[in-house]
This record gives structure tokens, C-alpha cells and sequence, in this order.
């Protein structure tokens, strides 16, 4: 079977296509033939060397993918052979075959195919817990999204719309405000492509304000500090970081909450001054370190996305199938911040 193999961190560039043998599952372990495979920002992390997780080389990129159990072994329960299921684990999946955990995977919903089932879970989970359960998001406030027109941004938009929010989404083009709208966004903010010098920064934090508007009244709190604005967003979910962070923060309203969930501008150097003044919550969000620890979780979480799946709320977009030997392709796409909506790498058994 092929794999696609870093053995050296550097560039997509450096990645290569290798024939390997067919892996067999030991006891609570379980082999799927993989159909597709979701690309994630992590997966650019993992090669180049610069993820915080320890990696040892040569390895298999990939965190994410769907496919067919082909065998089961010792003990495994949950799942079976001809099951469709999609799989998510640290490293591993950008392969025609692969080795899961059981607890890594889960029964694929009949309505699901395989592009969205491998493009679902990194991204969905990811916003559903950042909004949810550190921000929990109420239906009637306002949400920012920045980075909006790629996978996680769009998934923001979609679970906003879910949980009743008004979402302004923020974006480098035309093109991505435009998917974000065809997603439910309420309003668009567009940027420069950056990096933002300090009256860029300024600029965009009073852009952002004059779209969160807050009713009258509802300011009384804030007393007499002068800085806080009377208007600001609840929540700000950021996975774009860089030089966009300063005027996000900035741009959050009176007990806000800023969400961290990556950094594809580069990890942002902040001041703390506006959310202490704004009595602010400064959150990094790692749902991967819950899921370990709180495994419980997982199935009610999988259970409300797939509703959502079913209802239409949450609906990936798939706007690249690239072939498993396209890889280094489809990660340079995520690098370079080019790639709108989500990218998937097709194996040859894909139908």
C-alpha cells in the first residue's frame, strides 16, 4: 500500500510517496483502507519539525481520514469489518492503510460520504468545543470569526448560525467573504493580507467595532473607564494569530471571550492591557488534551455534530480533491494560506 513519508522536517517539497506492507492490527487496534484523508495546519507543523509534540522519524503525516474497516483485532468490539468510519489520531493517516485505535474511531452516518467524513471531525470539534464549552456562546451575541473563509473559519460560521449567535466573518479576499456568506455569515470584515503595520492594526480593530454594536444599555458596568468601548464581540475565535490578534482583542466588547485555535499568521505577540480593561477571558484551545483526559465526552460531541450534519447546519466544504501523491501540493496550499474551504487527499480507493 502507498504512503505518503516525511523523512526529513523541512518543506511539503520534501515529502515522498513509498510502497509499504500492509499493517496488521494487534489487540484493540483495527485496520482501515482509507478513502480519503482530511489536510490540516497541524499536518504542516508535523513536517517541518515545528509541532510541540515530539516526533521521531520517518512518519506518516495526516491526523484525520475515512475509509472501510478491512480487519479487527483482539478485542475490538465497536466496529467491524465493512463498517464505513472515520478516524482521527496524531500522525499516520495520509496512507491507503492504516491502523487505528478503536476509541479513534466512529460509525459514519449513512448521509455522510467519505470527502466530508475525512474533512469533519479536526475542525467541527475543534470550534464546537472552543465556542461551546470554554466560550459557551449564546444564542443573540455577536461572534467574530477571523480567518473565515477556511476550513475551521467556515465551520466557526456554520456552529455560530447553530448556536443562535449574529457572525461577522473576517477574511484576506473577496472569494473567502463570499463562502463565508454562502455559510450564514451576518456580516464581513476584509483585510489586508498582512503582516499589519500599527495604523493597519488600528484601522481594522475600528472596522471590526463599527460590526459588533452592542444594544443600548447594556454597557452600564463599565463604569467610568474611558478605554471600553461600547460595543465589542462576546466571543472572537482567531485561527489566523499574526498581527490580526491585537486589533481582534481590541475589538472584543465588555467580558468578551478570545478564542486561540491556531496560529497561520504566525503565533501573535500581544498586550494583555485590553483584555484586563475589558475584564476579558484569553483562552488557547486544545481539544485533543480533553479528549484524553475526559474520553467520556467524545460521544456525546460526535453525537450533536453529526445532528447538526443531518440538519444541514454543518456541512464541510470540500473545495479540493487532490490524489494522495499530491500531498506536498495540498499542505504548500495550507502554507501559504492560499486554500479556501477544506482540501482532501484522495486514495485509489476512493470511488
Amino acid at each position: 500500500m502507498l504512503a505518503v513519508v516525511c523523512r526529513a522536517f523541512g518543506p511539503p517539497e520534501t515529502l515522498v510517496i513509498e510502497e509499504r506492507p500492509r499493517p496488521v492490527p494487534l489487540a484493540g487496534e483495527v485496520l482501515v483502507e482509507v478513502h480519503a484523508a482530511g489536510v490540516n495546519f497541524t499536518d504542516v507543523l508535523v513536517i517541518e519539525g515545528q509541532s510541540q509534540l515530539r516526533r521521531s522519524l520517518p512518519l506518516v503525516p495526516g491526523v484525520e481520514g475515512a475509509g472501510i474497516v478491512l480487519a479487527v483485532g483482539p478485542g475490538v468490539t465497536r466496529v467491524r469489518p465493512g463498517q464505513r468510519v472515520l478516524g482521527c489520531k496524531s500522525q499516520g493517516t495520509f496512507a491507503e492503510e492504516v491502523i487505528f485505535q478503536e476509541e479513534e474511531l466512529a460509525a459514519l452516518p449513512a448521509e455522510m460520504d467519505m470527502c466530508s467524513a475525512a474533512a469533519f471531525y479536526i475542525a467541527t470539534n475543534t470550534v464546537r468545543y472552543a465556542l461551546e464549552e470554554r466560550a459557551r456562546l449564546s444564542r443573540g451575541e455577536i461572534l467574530l470569526v477571523l480567518g473565515a473563509g477556511g476550513g475551521a473559519g467556515l465551520a466557526g460560521v456554520e456552529i455560530g448560525k447553530a448556536l443562535g449567535a449574529r457572525v461577522v466573518a473576517a477574511a484576506s479576499s473577496d472569494e473567502k467573504l463570499a463562502l463565508a456568506r454562502s455559510r450564514g455569515a451576518d456580516a464581513c470584515v476584509r483585510y489586508a493580507p498582512g503582516p499589519l503595520d500599527l495604523a493597519a492594526q488600528k484601522a481594522l480593530a475600528a472596522e471590526l467595532l463599527a460590526q459588533a454594536a452592542r444594544p443600548s444599555g447594556t454597557e452600564s458596568t463599565l463604569g467610568k473607564i474611558s478605554s471600553v468601548h461600547p460595543a465589542g464581540y462576546h466571543v472572537v475565535l482567531d485561527g489566523v494569530g499574526g498581527t490580526y490578534t491585537e486589533p481582534a482583542l481590541r475589538a472584543l466588547g465588555w467580558e468578551g471571550h478570545y478564542l486561540s485555535i491556531g496560529f497561520a499568521a504566525g503565533v501573535p505577540k500581544i498586550s494583555l492591557g485590553p483584555a484586563l480593561f475589558k475584564n476579558a477571558d484569553v483562552c488557547g484551545i486544545q481539544p485533543s488534551s480533553d479528549e484524553h483526559r475526559l474520553p467520556g465526552r467524545i460521544p456525546a460531541a460526535l453525537a450533536r455534530m453529526f445532528e447538526w450534519y443531518r440538519e444541514g447546519k454543518v456541512r464541510p466544504l470540500v473545495t479540493h480533491v487532490l490524489p494522495l501523491a499530491q500531498a506536498a501540493r495540498a499542505l504548500e496550499m495550507i502554507k501559504s494560506r492560499s486554500a479556501t474551504g477544506r482540501i482532501v487527499l484522495a486514495t485509489s480507493r476512493l470511488n
